[in-house]
This record gives C-alpha cells, sequence and structure tokens, in this order.
C-alpha cells in the first residue's frame, strides 16, 4: 500500500465537443483575430494561453537552464500519493494566469521526493523537505530564497509566491487585527479566511521542535475554528460558490464521514463538483472515509466497514472509480483502504491469528515481488502478539527486510524494539552499528539517521548503550 499522507483538483476540460463549444470556440477565434489585429506580440498572447512549463531535465539542468536565461528556479516538490499534490498539479498548474506569472519569472521544476531515478531523496534532503507540497524558490546556484506549501487557489498561489519575492506585500496582519476586535461580517471573514490560506502556507513546519510544533498546531486550529464559526453562520444554499467550496474543501480536509458539514457536501456532491471537480471532490471524501473508518476500527467497532462500501455507491463510487484509473495502487482505493483498517482493527483486539494468516499469504508469493517494507509491516503488525509461533514469524520478517535494506531507519528501530521485546539485548548494539555502517554522509542518509535517532532513542528511552551519536554523519537540518 502506498503511503498516504493526505492531502485534488478543478475541472477537466473533455476534449470532445458539443454545439455550444463550437459555437464558444468561433467566438474565441473572433476575439482572437481582434486581439491579434491589435497586436505586436503574437508570441506573447501565445505564452499566455498555456500553464506553467516544467523542464523535463534533471535538477541540474533546470539550475543551469536557469543561470543561462537570468531567471530563478521555482521547484514543485511532491510525491505521487499526497493529495494536494494532485489537485495543484492537475487544476492550478495548468491555468493561462499561473502560467504567464511564473513561466516570465522561473524555470520550472518538479521534484518526486521518492523518485531514486530522479535523485529525489537526496535532493529533497537536501532542503530539509517536512512536507508535501513544498514549493521552493532557488536561485540558479540552487541558493533557497524562499519556501511554502499548501494547496490553493490560483489566485493564491500568484499572491503568496509573489509576497514571497517581494514584489507585493500581505495585507493579512491588518486583517487579522481586524477579525481579533470583532469584526464578522461574511464578506470580511470569507476575505480573512481566504488570506489566511496564503499566510499559513508561508510558516516553516517545525517538526522536531515540540514547543514551536505545538504554536504551529494551535495557529493552524485557530482558522479551523474560524472557519467553522463561518460556516454555522451562513445558510448553506449560500456556501455554494467557488470560493465558499474552496474554503471547505481546504478547512474540512481531513474531517470523517459523520462530520455535519462532510455529510452537506455528499447531499450536494453534484453541486460541490460543479465548483470545484472531481478530482478534488475524489480526495476530499477518500480522506473523509479513510478517517472515519479509521477511527471505528480503533475504538473496536465492529461495523467499521460501513464508510469503505459506501464507496461502491453512487455517488461515492464516482470518487472511487476516479481515484482507481488516476492510480491504480492507491492505497485510498476501496479495496486497499478495506484491507489496512481490517489488519489496524485486528491489531487492536489482539485477533493475532487473523493477521498472522494474512501476512503468511501475502509473504508465500514470489519474494522477487516483494520488498522490505512488506516484510517490516509483517513484523510489526504482529509484534505484541503472545504466541511463540508469532513472535519468531516476526523475528523472521524483520531480520529479512533489514538484509534487503538496512539503510531504512524505521525498519531499523523495528528490528531493535524487537530484539528489546524478545530479551536479546545483546544483539541491539550490533544492529545499530549495522545501521550506522550502511550509510554515507549524502543528506539523505544524515536524514535518516536522524530519523532513527529520533524515534529510537523514544522507543528504548535513550540508554547510553544504544544512543546513536553522530560520528561522521552529522545532520543539521529535518520531512
Amino acid at each position: 500500500m502506498k503511503n498516504n499522507n493526505y492531502s485534488q483538483l478543478s475541472p477537466l476540460l473533455d476534449p470532445r465537443l458539443d454545439i455550444g463549444q463550437y459555437v464558444y470556440l468561433l467566438l474565441l477565434v473572433f476575439v482572437v483575430l481582434l486581439f491579434t489585429a491589435c497586436s505586436n506580440n503574437p508570441a506573447e498572447e501565445e505564452a499566455s494561453s498555456v500553464g506553467m512549463e516544467f523542464f523535463e531535465g534533471s535538477f541540474e539542468g533546470a539550475l543551469q537552464l536557469a543561470a543561462n536565461e537570468e531567471k530563478l528556479v521555482f521547484v514543485d516538490v511532491y510525491t505521487t500519493w499526497c493529495g494536494p499534490c494532485i489537485v495543484m498539479q492537475d487544476t492550478v498548474f495548468p491555468q493561462p494566469k499561473v502560467g504567464e506569472f511564473f513561466n516570465s519569472r522561473f524555470i520550472n521544476f518538479k521534484l518526486d521526493a521518492e523518485n531514486e531515478a530522479q535523485n529525489g531523496p537526496e535532493i529533497a534532503a537536501t532542503y530539509s523537505i517536512n512536507v508535501y507540497p513544498t514549493y521552493l524558490i532557488l536561485d540558479s546556484d540552487g541558493n533557497e530564497i524562499a519556501r511554502a506549501s499548501s494547496l490553493m487557489t490560483g489566485e493564491q498561489f500568484i499572491a503568496m509566491v509573489s509576497q514571497m519575492l517581494g514584489e507585493t506585500e500581505s495585507s493579512f496582519e491588518q486583517l487579522q487585527e481586524r477579525y481579533a476586535a470583532g469584526e464578522r461580517g461574511h464578506e470580511f471573514v470569507q476575505q480573512y479566511l481566504m488570506d489566511a490560506i496564503v499566510d499559513f502556507s508561508k510558516k516553516e513546519y517545525p517538526r522536531t521542535d515540540m514547543a514551536k510544533l505545538q504554536e504551529y498546531w494551535d495557529e493552524q486550529q485557530y482558522y479551523s475554528d474560524a472557519a467553522s464559526a463561518y460556516f454555522a453562520r451562513k445558510a448553506f444554499p449560500e456556501l455554494l460558490n467557488p470560493t465558499d467550496v474552496h474554503l471547505i474543501l481546504y478547512y474540512k480536509d481531513k474531517s470523517p464521514r459523520g462530520d455535519k458539514m462532510v455529510e452537506l457536501v455528499l447531499e450536494h456532491f453534484d453541486e460541490f463538483v460543479e465548483l470545484s471537480s472531481m478530482s478534488a471532490m475524489s480526495q476530499f471524501f477518500l480522506n473523509a472515509t479513510w478517517y472515519a473508518a479509521l477511527d471505528a476500527a480503533q475504538s473496536r467497532e465492529r461495523d467499521y466497514g460501513f464508510y469503505i462500501d459506501e464507496l461502491e455507491q453512487e455517488p461515492l463510487i464516482r470518487v472511487a472509480e476516479y481515484e482507481r484509473n488516476r492510480d491504480p495502487e492507491s492505497g485510498l482505493v476501496p479495496e486497499a483502504m478495506r484491507e489496512t483498517i481490517d489488519l489496524i482493527y485486528y491489531r487492536v483486539t489482539a485477533q493475532w491469528d487473523e493477521i498472522f494468516m494474512h501476512y503468511k499469504e501475502l509473504l508465500s508469493a514470489d519474494p522477487e515481488t516483494l520488498d522490505a517494507e512488506q516484510y517490516n509491516s509483517a513484523a510489526r503488525s504482529l509484534m505484541s502478539s503472545p504466541d511463540e509461533e508469532h513472535r519468531q514469524f516476526v523475528l523472521q520478517n524483520v531480520e529479512t527486510a533489514f538484509s534487503l535494506d538496512s539503510k531504512n531507519p524505521l525498519i531499523a528501530v523495528t528490528y531493535i524494539e524487537l530484539l528489546s521485546i524478545n530479551d536479546h539485548t545483546e544483539d541491539i548494539h550490533e544492529i545499530v552499528e549495522e545501521f550506522k555502517e550502511s550509510l554515507s554522509d549524502s543528506a539523505a542518509d544524515k536524514e535518516r539517521l536522524e530519523i532513527f535517532n529520533r524515534i529510537a532513542g523514544n522507543i528504548l528511552n535513550a540508554p547510553a548503550e544504544t544512543e546513536v551519536q553522530d560520528h561522521g554523519h552529522g545532520h543539521d537540518h529535518d520531512h
């Protein structure tokens, strides 16, 4: 199953044209001809009709091209499973107004942070990428000028980057003061919430500083509460406009099925699709389904699969099919979601034999089709089982996982945790050393070491004999 951090999209144009579209095109041709007759730069007009143009070569090639053209570099750091990344790439980047703004200022580059062929993990680690999507603005030497994140509209995207470049100034501080003073007019609060998205997107996610991280979460919750109060003050029909629909899909993202607003969106599914997109609605409801099923399974509710079943019925079957067509291997298609939630339910209800039989069947496949993470998942799912056969199965699988990928910090952590649980503490130091020795001085490996130190210290209460020190693998940056 693919990872889901979870965070899609505006309407796609259908290439098939009906009579209304033909009429529209005739009118468009007339307007274009009229404009061209008055224009001395037809190339400029053509450029303004396309979205963002992304350089197809290497990261280093993008930097070189930026130097040659005396431009900056804009980098969209994404993953294939990231919902907001998909939304931005499918609905915002293709917009002509976005293309006109970005293409004139930047060499644009897409970086898949998990794509080894693109050197994604190393580049992402070099720039301490903590969240997806992350937008980087670099000079032609690769020096970072600014960064931001988040899902937003084309207008917000342009405003955000314009502020990052110093071309325009944000007025959000004044809006914040007015909101704090009690101003609550609908038009004002709508603008306040839209600008809050832009302002918050420029804040860095402080992953390792718990005090700052709590401040970050508190601010996020403050805006979410403000949005909920705004939605409650407006009659629902008044929310059926593009701006409020965007606010709902943004601020209610990851709210579970059963949430009042989520259910209202479902009741008006087609209207929301028309005002946003099928892909945006797909991500919204797949996430809502996931969190509802997860909450139910973790609460030991037997009917945890109810919401997953609804993905096979109208209108949500369209959501599931959209995701399946987008990525057949997505962890959010109903069959993959059910498999994962089933295992969570079995674990919280201590149905160890069910988990054992699942992984025994899964791992009996051709070893060439299996990877280290699948063996590690089998080990973690059964690590609390008291059954001796299960314990042996767990140790066997974590050993296999570690032999396949000794550089994976999560696998190394699983291994030393299991050794500790099974009173094989004398072997822990050996595994720690083997993990360390597999690492290089690359940015990606420094990040792996930092992750291992942080998690292993929590699990083992940082005992001196297994504390991993920095021996030539210093890591001074932060996913």
